[in-house]
């Protein structure tokens, strides 16, 4: 199988044409090769360490969630420009899925997330361009002391809980999307999960009594490409890796 029809795959597992995102190049084929696929680096970022990494893996491809082309075209140069002829040079190609990675129903960031933490009732929640990009459910009553410590455990990185009481109510949309926890207050939640925040994120969880929980952005954003890697290895038996390079964020 070469990346050409790998892409077609993702495009149509992933509903890449029909979901709205604040750039469409951000997903989907992003960097071509040639060959078949022999192995695949799974990364949140596409970076160059994160494709050194891929090089000395010996991958072919890189799946990400975080791609190269955001914002549109630029001129291809400085750090630009050794990313793009690192990859051309060493044959990699490039795939990434951003919204659509984030809100896919079985591999997404969010839905591994609600699994992780035994989120029940599963529904659409967060909207975001008139689309809901994560779940709000039910679980087992926990203090927010022992579900921050709970999340902690699967997700191996710190994280902060803002609030307290006892949760049995969460929203989750992973990443740097702090702003919809209005969402998660106005439909009574008891908690929302995502991965960073600003300042006035603080206060508006304490006056609107909705916990807020941070568990990073990168942290928050790996089990998508890790189940993609799996899937792709039990359709076709192409080797994956996770090429971990955590920011800290």
């Amino acid at each position: 199988m070469d990346i050409l029809q790998l892409s077609h795959y993702l495009d149509n597992l992933l509903d890449i044409k029909e979901i709205k995102d604040s750039s469409n190049a951000m997903n989907g084929l992003q960097v071509q090769n040639t060959g078949d696929i022999k192995k695949v680096g799974l990364a949140v970022d596409l970076c160059m360490a994160t494709i050194e990494k891929a090089v000395a893996a010996e991958c072919n491809m890189m799946f990400v969630h975080h791609g190269m082309l955001w914002g549109g075209v630029k001129p291809i140069r400085g750090n630009f420009y050794d990313k793009i002829s690192t990859m051309i040079c060493e044959n990699i190609g490039l795939y990434s899925a951003h919204l659509p990675l984030d809100m896919h129903p079985v591999l997404g960031n969010n839905k591994v997330l609600a699994d992780q933490l035994e989120l029940n009732e599963l529904e659409p929640f967060g909207e975001y361009e008139g689309q809901k990009i994560g779940f709000k459910g039910r679980l087992k009553s926990l203090s927010v002391e022992e579900l921050g410590a709970k999340l902690e455990g699967k997700l191996g990185s710190p994280v902060k809980v803002i609030g307290s009481g006892e949760v049995q109510t969460l929203g989750i949309v992973s990443g740097g999307a702090a702003d919809i926890l209005s969402q998660a207050a106005v439909a009574g939640l008891d908690a929302y999960l995502t991965g960073e925040g600003s300042n006035h994120h603080y206060h508006e969880a304490i006056e609107n009594k909705c916990v807020l929980i941070l568990a990073g952005h990168y942290a928050t954003e790996t089990g998508g490409v890790k189940a993609v890697g799996k899937h792709l290895e039990e359709q076709f038996g192409i080797k994956t890796e996770f090429i971990d390079y955590p920011t800290g964020i």
